[in-house]
C-alpha cells in the first residue's frame, strides 16, 4: 500500500471522514468513499486495498491532525498557563468541530472503540506538547497527579463530550478550566 502522502490520499480520507459522520463506520462503502472523493475505485483500492486500511488511515489522519492543531494552539502561546487553556479550548472545540452528530447512535461500538484507541495517543501528544504547563494543575503542582494523570483526566473530561454532548460547550469549557486551575477565559480555538 502506498503511503498516504498525496492530495489524492487526503481527498479520499476527508471523503471517508465525511461519510462516517454522516453514516458511521458500519455502512461505509468503498464505492461511496471513490464517489465522494471524485475517484475511481480502482484508484481508492491502490492507495487503500481493504476497507480496514481506509478505517486505519483515518485513524491516523485524524491522531495527526489532531497533534498538528494542538501543536499550533500551544505554540502561539508563551506562557504555561496560557498554553494549558489554549489546549483545553483546543480539545473541546476539536471535538466539536470533529464529532459526529450523533456518534453513539450511529455507531455504539465504533464509536467507543475509537475513542478508546485514541485515548493514549492524546495523552502523548498532551505530555509531550504542555510539558511543564501541567504545572498550571493545582493537583500536579501539588503531586497528588502527575503531568500523565493530569493529561488523562482532562482528556476524559473533553471526550465526555463526545459521548453526551454537553449543551452549553462554553460552560463545559468553563468546568473543565476550573478543574485544571484556569481562571482567566480567552475566547475559544477555532481548529482549522
Amino acid at each position: 500500500m502506498m503511503a498516504p502522502t498525496s492530495a489524492t490520499a487526503d481527498s479520499i480520507l476527508q471523503a471517508a471522514r465525511k461519510a462516517m459522520a454522516e453514516r458511521g463506520p458500519g455502512t461505509l462503502t468503498m464505492s461511496a468513499v471513490a464517489t465522494a472523493a471524485g475517484i475511481s475505485r480502482p484508484t481508492l483500492y491502490r492507495w487503500f486495498p481493504t476497507k480496514s486500511d481506509l478505517l486505519a488511515a483515518v485513524s491516523a489522519y485524524e491522531e495527526t491532525q489532531f497533534d498538528m492543531g494542538l501543536q499550533v494552539v500551544v505554540d502561539s502561546q508563551r506562557t504555561r498557563r496560557d498554553q494549558l487553556d489554549a489546549a483545553l479550548c483546543y480539545l473541546i472545540t476539536y471535538l466539536d468541530e470533529s464529532m459526529m452528530p450523533d456518534p453513539i447512535g450511529i455507531d455504539p461500538a465504533f464509536a467507543l472503540e475509537s475513542i478508546a484507541r485514541s485515548l493514549q495517543p492524546h495523552v502523548e501528544i498532551l505530555v509531550r506538547l504542555l510539558g511543564d504547563a501541567f504545572l498550571e494543575v493545582p493537583a500536579v503542582r501539588r503531586g497528588t497527579l502527575s503531568k500523565d494523570q493530569a493529561a488523562e483526566v482532562l482528556l476524559r473530561l473533553a471526550y465526555s463530550h463526545y459521548l453526551i454532548p454537553h449543551p452549553d460547550t462554553d460552560a463545559l469549557l468553563a468546568t473543565i478550566r476550573d478543574f485544571a486551575g484556569i481562571t482567566r477565559r480567552p475566547a475559544r480555538v477555532r481548529v482549522s
